[in-house]
């Protein structure tokens, strides 16, 4: 689904069937649909993908940024007639993809052999949580655990505790990243061999490969990674200070991030701070020196960072040659002019989910969503338009499937359609 404009998007001509709940799968489909692939998203009032809660304090708002630019229609695939519309999708589309198990999608009579009876040359993409085959195959898995069984976890926290955790699906957002690429790529070579390809993507994999440096010094060293909270093995100092609290709101739950990697920057930082004494220390005029010393040299730093509003210190402190951040809040996100100027967030529509209810009964709310960070010079990265479930139905069993509007409602009535 494409916005309209004189110039195609990299992908216009691709239909894609996207059949899959949480969030690895949908944002794929979202970043192929911005790309101007039509993506149809198969889904069911019957069984709702949880996704369609979050967040809990405003159900349904979240939606958006994982189904804009799709085309989603209701289809009980475990019936007969959902069966054989699902692959007729197949045979006009160039690729299908899920989250769901073999077995499961063999029982409701569309796995990949069946899949490829219908259109031999499709592009498959399955997505799994630890992978197709190999010991844990068989394993249950979810966000929290990847970032577990993956190793993520091992190098977030503070030494001699457990290991910390990123509160959300950590890694599948760097599968939604990769299996985008995967899908093009397969694509490509289907353009230039006429040969297709069953892409098999693992959330666990995706994480394991974020965990590159600590893998590699063990491959090297035989040692594992460190919890080290947020110093750094090299730079000093590194971590996250507290700063003055917010003159507006009177939040005392500001903090900025700083990174000094050499002496260089070490003395921009203190031309930064000004007159204070401890600056011209002997302990702290080396790398080696401030490594050694980081304990009274981070509470000196955080003694300076109190005074200071974290906004005004970000850009000063950038202003001079220093690494520096702040530790933005959800309200610095939506007020940052910086994501502004990139036209980042756009507004969007949206439905509170229901269960029990159709999703047509909705109530449709207001919100923003962000759009794709990746911006093309000579072809367009749609936002799209962002459709409620089922509300495609028509033009996708009418229009592209040829069903006539009494055989629709045949089906709908039957429970095939819903």
């Amino acid at each position: 689904m494409t916005d309209d404009n004189a110039t195609p998007n990299a992908l216009t001509g691709i239909r894609v069937v996207e059949f899959g709940p949480y969030v690895a799968l949908p944002l794929t489909g979202r970043i192929l649909g911005s790309l101007g692939a039509e993506v149809i998203k198969v889904e069911t009032n019957k069984v709702l993908d949880e996704m369609a809660f979050i967040p809990a304090w405003s159900r349904g708002a979240g939606q958006p940024e994982y189904q804009r630019g799709k085309r989603r229609i209701t289809l009980d695939v475990r019936t007969d007639a959902g069966r054989d519309l699902i692959l007729e999708m197949v045979r006009i589309s160039d690729v299908f993809m899920t989250n769901f198990r073999r077995n499961v999608l063999d029982r409701w009579g569309i796995d990949f052999p069946e899949i490829r009876r219908h259109r031999p040359d499709t592009v498959i993409m399955w997505q799994t949580g630890l992978g197709g085959h190999g010991p844990y195959y068989t394993y249950k898995s979810f966000g929290i655990l990847v970032q577990h069984v993956s190793g993520v976890s091992l190098m977030t926290g503070q030494p001699g505790d457990p290991p910390g955790v990123v509160n959300t699906s950590y890694s599948d957002y760097h599968t939604g990243v990769f299996q985008p690429a995967g899908i093009i790529a397969a694509l490509m070579r289907r353009n230039l061999t006429g040969k297709t390809a069953t892409l098999e993507s693992s959330i666990f994999k995706s994480g394991v490969a974020t965990c590159g440096p600590a893998l590699l010094d063990y491959q090297v060293n035989n040692r594992p990674p460190e919890r080290r909270g947020n110093r750094d093995a090299w730079a000093a100092p590194h971590g996250v200070f507290p700063c003055a609290p917010d003159p507006v709101s009177g939040d005392v739950d500001r903090y900025i991030a700083i990174s000094i990697a050499d002496d260089d920057q070490w003395h921009r930082l203190c031309n930064a701070i000004g007159d204070a004494s401890w600056t011209s220390s002997p302990d702290y005029q080396t790398r080696i020196g401030r490594q050694r010393n980081q304990d009274s040299l981070d509470a000196a730093i955080a003694g300076w960072t109190a005074t200071q509003d974290a906004a005004a210190l970000m850009d000063s402190l950038q202003q001079a040659g220093v690494p520096a951040g702040m530790v933005s809040q959800g309200a610095d996100l939506h007020d940052s002019a910086h994501l502004k100027s990139r036209n980042f967030y756009q507004d969007t529509q949206y439905w509170e989910a229901e269960r029990g209810v159709k999703a047509t009964e909705w109530v449709e709310g207001d919100s923003v969503s962000w759009s794709i960070p990746a911006k093309m010079s000579a072809t367009p990265i749609s936002f799209g338009k962002y459709s409620n479930i089922g509300e495609d139905n028509a033009y996708v069993f009418g229009d592209l499937l040829g069903l006539t509007a009494l055989e629709i409602a045949e089906l709908e009535e039957a429970g095939v359609i819903y």
